[in-house]
């Protein structure tokens, strides 16, 4: 099964409301559940350009920084925020203010994909039957994330997604 990779851009004086609308509302005697966050994110802020492969390959993209330049990128963002969204919304989702933001993406510029090292990182994760295209799909991610990092402005949050 795939996964989505998406990031959003919303101001920051707007994260309080996509925040309350993240847990939907249950159902009640007289009332249908409802669900309005994707609506709620849709007009607090906007969506960048869409990941074209797998959204799992943002795992294995955390897991190699970790495992090979001691880098996680949930630490740069607001781990309670990150926290609530996740649970309310049942998938991985970081909140990374601007600043946070500005200090991932000077972190993940210093870093070059080695294809080599990628290559035996994942055979080592997923054995010798990995996928090759995992390593193209990985490098993309690497360069998408800097990009979406790269468009979250003074004063707004970049919401990540993958679930």
């Amino acid at each position: 099964m795939s996964a989505i990779a998406q990031f959003h851009v919303v101001p920051g004086d707007r994260l309080a409301e996509v925040l309350a609308a993240a847990a939907p509302q249950r159902r009640g005697w007289f009332r249908a559940a409802h669900d309005s966050f994707r609506q709620v994110l849709r007009g607090a802020g906007r969506e960048l350009e869409t990941f074209a492969w797998s959204g799992w390959v943002f795992n294995t993209l955390d897991l190699y920084l970790e495992s090979r330049h001691g880098l996680m990128y949930g630490s740069s963002g607001d781990s309670a925020a990150s926290r609530q969204l996740s649970a309310a919304r049942g998938s991985y989702w970081l909140v990374l203010p601007q600043g946070g933001a500005a200090e991932l993406l000077a972190a993940l510029e210093s870093i070059k994909l080695d294809s080599g090292d990628l290559t035996a990182f994942i055979a080592a994760e997923h054995g010798p039957a990995a996928d090759p295209d995992e390593v193209t799909a990985v490098q993309a991610a690497l360069t998408t994330l800097k990009a979406w990092l790269a468009q979250v402005p003074p004063q707004w949050v970049g919401l990540l997604s993958v679930g």
